[in-house]
Order: structure tokens, then sequence, then C-alpha cells
């Protein structure tokens, strides 16, 4: 059911994305031969006008067949004979689309369960802001140079990146009126001893079941698989992620020596010894901001202020990804997006709050897909537009050859990125 569930989400987001496609090259005048809802051997169809309508075998996606689109045609409204601000237009719309549609699912979200603010409501005693003069009512405004739109994801995301050295803080202090900027370098959290996996929710509250397995983590290295259901650290039973954070953090006298790991699988009782636990800390600001609801104008600013910071997220972790910052070996695909919709639906929660976890997801995923599309990529939207601008600038499109070989390239790259996501995500969703 979850993986149902999973695929109907991921095909909504991707026929936004065709629908945004189809509506701009109907709205500039581009003719349009077929558009299909799913992939595979045709169901049914019906023609309207000069477009026919399909639905097919694989419920999976959709797409746009644009008369000219990839090929040379005679026909005075095919793609390949319009003007290149026409078809920008229509392959911009599809990445676009999936962002507005992003926004919206964030509205319907935020509108419900609220939004953070940038007012600080707390500050720890360690809190580099109360070292530089903010007090709690103040606005933290931004970070490392980089402005703070939605702090619920901005500071986290700043601060995994962190290399700890000081950083520009600028806040606004209400009770000065005036914005203040000092630099402070960030705090440490106490250092912790961690398995390396995300427990399953039931009732809200963190069980012993293993939902996902972090990459080259203590329990994956042993052999311990998503599913399992942790009862033991050596002697010692657990019921619960708290009982396995107490006992690894409080209760063992040498943190760092080696445990045994007693956990149930399908009714078997295995015991993996010699697991090292491993260490860690993160970086904090140690400061508490505002949540709360507010009116229809507030809850819409929040929803902008949400997708703008998810957008330039997006590209912070591609930059990282380049520069080494994270592994490739965090990369997600499609099986991690289908795995992290699953633990969704998974969850034991109230029918109302899964909806509303599932449209934030898919919120996520919609503008990651927006944002990706619109990269200039060879195969994807972004290369097209560029295509299309080094067409404008050179007052003659390129050879049709040439734009083939481009996207055989980047179809050929993204094989290969789809297989090394599949080799991520298997172990961490389906083993």
């Amino acid at each position: 059911m979850s993986i149902l569930v999973a695929l109907i989400a991921l095909s909504l987001l991707i026929i936004i994305h065709e629908l945004g496609h189809f509506l701009a090259a109907k709205a500039v005048g581009i003719k349009v031969l077929e558009f299909s809802l799913f992939m595979g051997p045709k169901l049914f169809s019906f023609k309207k006008g000069e477009t026919e309508y399909s639905l097919r075998l694989i419920p999976m996606g959709g797409f746009v067949k644009m008369e000219g689109e990839d090929e040379e045609s005679d026909d005075a409204r095919a793609f390949s004979n319009q003007p290149v601000w026409k078809r920008a237009v229509a392959v911009s719309a599809g990445p676009i689309l999936n962002i507005v549609f992003a926004f919206i699912l964030a509205v319907i979200v935020i509108s419900q369960s609220g939004f953070t603010t940038n007012t600080i409501t707390q500050l720890t005693d360690n809190s580099p802001l109360k070292e530089i003069g903010a007090e709690v009512g103040d606005k933290l405004i931004s970070y490392g140079g980089k402005r703070i739109f939605d702090p619920s994801l901005d500071i986290v995301t700043f601060l995994y990146g962190e290399d700890g050295r000081a950083k520009k803080i600028t806040y606004f202090d209400v009770s000065e009126n005036r914005k203040v900027t000092k630099t402070a370098a960030p705090g440490k959290t106490a250092v912790r001893y961690r398995l390396g996996f995300t427990a399953k929710l039931i009732d809200n509250e963190g069980s012993n079941i293993i939902e996902m397995i972090e990459v080259d983590s203590p329990l994956e290295k042993a052999g311990i698989k998503r599913g399992d259901k942790i009862i033991r650290l050596d002697d010692t039973e657990v019921n619960s992620t708290n009982d396995i954070i107490n006992y690894l953090n409080n209760e063992r006298q040498d943190k760092s020596a080696p445990l045994t790991v007693t956990v149930e699988r399908d009714g078997k009782i295995l015991t993996f010894e010699n697991i090292v636990p491993f260490s860690d800390f993160s970086y904090t600001l140690g400061v508490g901001l505002e949540y709360r609801k507010g009116n229809a104008f507030e809850v819409i600013g929040a929803s902008f202020r949400y997708s703008v910071s998810t957008i330039r997220n997006v590209l912070i972790s591609l930059g990282w990804l380049i520069d080494g910052t994270v592994s490739f070996k965090e990369l997600s695909g499609p099986v991690g997006i289908i795995g992290s919709v699953g633990s969704v639906v998974e969850s034991q929660q109230p029918v109302n709050v899964i909806i509303i976890n599932l449209m934030y997801l898919c919120a996520f995923i919609s503008i990651n897909l927006g944002v990706m599309n619109l990269l200039p990529i060879p195969a994807l939207d972004g290369s097209h537009l560029l295509i299309l601008l080094i067409e404008k600038v050179r007052g003659k499109p390129l050879p049709q050859e040439k734009v083939g070989l481009i996207s055989m390239i980047g179809f050929v790259l993204l094989i290969f990125l789809l297989i090394g996501t599949l080799i991520n995500d298997i172990p961490r969703f389906l083993l």
C-alpha cells in the first residue's frame, strides 16, 4: 500500500511537470500531438481537436509530445519552427509549474501546522548569539552572509555544512531599533554516541524498529537491516529510541567500547557482536525561535519564504556534492523518494497528520524536481534552455545532430546517476 501511494505521489509530480509543458505549448500556439498519463502501452485514448489524450499501462509519470520537438517538421506550428521565446516558454513551464505547485502545497500545510519566525524566544547559556548581544525578542536576519528566509530550514542547512570558523551574524535589535552585525563562531553540542539509524515513529514517539540505516554506519557494516527490531544492547533491554540513546550515552562507562546488539527479525532472535558506536557532535546557535500560526497573508508569506529557502538549499547541496562537503553515498534517487514517502504513509499517526506530512514531503520533492530540471544538465529542460540561448546569440539553431548528441550524452549520464542512487538506496530502504 505504501509503495502504491508513493508511486502515485511521484507520478502526480511528474504529471504536474508535463502539464506545465502542455499548457504553455497550447498558450503560445505550439501544436501538441499527445498528452499522456503514465507510460508504456496505451490503454485508452480520445482525441479532442488536434491533441490525443491517452492513459497508459505503467502507473508512472506521463509525457507531452509536440509536433517537431525531436525532428524537423514542415508544420508552421511545429515546436522547431517557433521563435526562441515561445520554445523557451514551453520548455521552462514544466519545472516552473513544479515550483508553483510546491508553493500551493506549502500554503495548505503551513495553514494547518504553523511556521517558524525569525523572532528569538530562547537563548542557551553558551549561545553564540547571546555572546554577541542578542536578546529574547530580537530577530535573526542572516548567518554567514546568507539571509535567513525560513529559519526551520535555513539554520539546519547552514550548520550542516559548518566548518566551525567564525561567521558574520546579523540580527535586528528590537530595543535599539537597529540592525547589528557581529562575528561569532557556532557552538558545539555535547559529543553523542550513535549506531547510525533512524527509528520508526509509533504514536509520534521513536520506537526500537529500524526505519532507515545510514550509509557506512556500524549497524550496516554488521549486517543489521531495515525492519529489524533492536531488543537488547549488551544485557540491557531497550523498547524505544530514548532507551537506546540513554544506554549509549549515559549508562555505559566506556561509551566507545564495542557492544552486542540483539535484534528480532521475522520472529527470530539474532545477535551481532563487536559493534562499535561512532561519536559525533553538531554545531548549534543555541537559539529557540517563535513558532506560531498566522492569518492568510502571513501563511502566504511563510510559504513563499519556505519555497525560496528550499530552492536555495537545493543549490547549496549541489555545491556541497561538488566540493566534497557531502559524499555521493548520501545522494538519493527514485527508490529513496519512494522509501521516504512510504515511511510517512506507514507511520502510526492520525490520518490527517499523515496527509499533512505527505503534502509537505511532496512540496519538497516538487521543488527539487523543478530546480534540478532548470539546471543546464544535458537531457534536462535546463540544457534545452541553454541551447535556445545559444541559438538566440548565434542567430541560427544548432545542428540537429549536435543537439541529439548532447541529449544522448545526458541520457547516458542520467542512467549512470540512477544506477548510483540505486546502489545507495537499496541497502537503506529495501534490504
